[in-house]
């Protein structure tokens, strides 16, 4: 992940932006509630929702983004397609 330029890692941050936004519209504004409607664990949707950031001083990456397989999977529980994952207002800027 080390080779991730910027505009990949605002790509990563917005698709971290999205799950917890569609997590609160579908189960509220804590993470448990997710964990226990969708019978996942509470790690997967914390790191789902982390961002990925570059360190200042050294230029190395912390953190990572998400496989689009984990996108789909994400989509799969909450009965949304990757198409409507990713018409939000926050992939047109």
């Amino acid at each position: 992940m080390s080779g991730l330029s910027d505009n990949n890692i605002i790509l990563a941050n917005k698709i971290a932006d999205r799950i917890k936004a569609l997590r609160i519209q579908y189960t509220g504004k804590e993470q448990i509630n997710f964990v226990k409607k969708y019978n996942i664990e509470k790690q997967d949707i914390s790191r789902w929702e982390n961002h990925v950031k570059r360190d200042k001083k050294t230029g190395k990456i912390k953190g990572r983004g998400i496989t689009i397989y984990t996108i789909q999977n994400f989509c799969n529980l909450i009965g949304i397609t990757l198409d409507t994952f990713f018409n939000d207002e926050s992939f047109r800027k």
